[in-house]
């Protein structure tokens, strides 16, 4: 067992197989034949416990993977990328504010916001990407680094959100 499940989660598989055969021991057909079937469950439930680590590690990973955040670098010199990210609407501007303003790693957003580390990334793929449109379409480019010498202060474009040129958090 050692082999399959790390040091750490050995009690925690070992309980959860004994609950399990516990529950499931009306299912034992023949009684003389309990020894193996203890094997086959408790394995089994290794085996599931090395899935879901393995899932939990691609998860993390495809967080770490994620497209360019929201800087608050660019923020500070272009206030249109907050306002921008405001007009998203609630649900994408907390989403994008908590991971690419605050710095808080996404399944700590999640749990801010309530919902799933899943719908947490999606809601920010779905944010990052909607806020690339609204930048391509105000600026015409897709990233606030290339919105270094934004004009929007002196044209008052973004001044009706009340942010122009200030650095507020979305």
């Amino acid at each position: 067992m050692r082999a399959r499940v790390p040091s750490a989660e050995i009690d925690d598989v070992l309980q959860i197989s004994a609950l399990h055969a516990i529950e499931e021991a009306q299912t034992l057909r023949d009684p003389s034949r309990v020894l193996p079937w203890l094997y086959r469950v408790h394995g089994n439930i290794a085996i599931d416990s090395g899935r879901k680590r393995a899932s939990e590690q691609r998860l993390m990973k495809a967080m770490a993977v994620e497209a360019e955040p929201f800087s608050t670098q660019a923020a500070t010199s272009c206030g249109c990328g907050v306002a921008l990210a405001r007009q998203l609407g609630a649900r994408y501007a907390s989403i994008l504010n908590l991971v690419d303003v605050d710095g808080l790693p996404l399944p700590n957003a999640a749990q801010t916001l309530e919902i799933s580390v899943y719908n947490a990334i999606g809601r920010l793929r779905r944010a990052r990407k909607a806020l690339k449109k609204r930048l391509l379409e105000h600026f015409g480019v897709s990233s606030l680094r290339a919105c270094a010498d934004c004009r929007c202060s002196f044209e008052g474009c973004c001044a009706e959100s009340g942010v122009s040129g200030s650095a507020t958090v979305i």
